[in-house]
């Protein structure tokens, strides 16, 4: 076990696991049925070409490769600098998007600086929210202050899919199976003054936590699937999976 760990971290077999994923991005692309709905307002944005803070569950992160008919030009995205977190960020990489290193938990103020950087340039930005590791579905402050600061607009996004395979880990991970139809819901821009105070920016951070859960569970409920719930207090990580 401890020769497979050592095998695993290495660069030639990271590297070949990153290729392979951004193929399965890619797959996931080309195969799902894709039925997208987008706020009106949240549209104007993105036809526009603005800058938006793009917020997606942890467990969500796959449904962002249907996000758009086309994708934007660049994407910046927030990794957690873990081994895990780099495999995902360089398939990404690999297909075209913008890495940014750090979480809540390992590099955050360097993290918020370079995601202000981007967005600044025009750059839009994706950040799962409850990442790296929880509590699922539960927004931090990061992607609040990001908007804070730059004046650019949180939009939710997020969907499921039928049929698909849900994990019981953390997240409560949501693969989509090929050929599977996917409802992929982005809400409407929620702003953030710069010179809100810590009431206000409370409130900025669960309208966005609401609206991800309300839209979550709708894509959820037009497949006649069972809502997930936000993580409990006392909830514990599970490591199966679940069709």
């Amino acid at each position: 076990m401890k020769i497979l760990k050592t095998w695993l971290k290495s660069g030639t077999v990271q590297s070949m696991l990153s290729t392979i994923l951004a193929g399965v991005i890619w797959l996931f692309y080309l195969t799902v049925r894709w039925q997208r709905r987008i706020d009106p307002e949240t549209r104007k944005l993105l036809e526009a070409g603005k800058p938006v803070i793009i917020c997606y569950w942890h467990g969500r992160m796959f449904f962002l490769a249907g996000a758009w008919r086309k994708r934007p030009k660049k994407l910046g995205f927030l990794n957690s600098g873990h081994r895990d977190g780099q495999m995902i960020a360089n398939a990404l990489i690999r297909i075209g998007y913008t890495s940014v290193s750090g979480s809540s938990r390992r590099g955050g103020a360097m993290a918020l600086r370079e995601m202000s950087r981007l967005l600044r340039g025009g750059i839009p930005l994706a950040i799962t929210p409850d990442g790296p590791k929880g509590p699922r579905m539960h927004v931090k402050a990061g992607a609040v202050k990001a908007a804070q600061m730059t004046g650019v607009p949180l939009v939710a996004f997020t969907g499921s899919a039928r049929p698909r395979r849900l994990f019981q880990t953390w997240d409560r991970f949501c693969l989509p199976l090929p050929l599977s139809r996917a409802p992929v819901y982005w809400g409407a821009p929620i702003y953030v003054a710069r010179d809100a105070d810590e009431a206000e920016l409370e409130r900025c951070r669960l309208a966005i936590e609401q609206n991800l859960n309300d839209l979550t569970n709708e894509a959820e409920r037009s497949l006649d699937q069972e809502e997930t719930k936000a993580a409990s207090p006392d909830e514990g990580p599970r490591r199966h999976a679940r069709s």
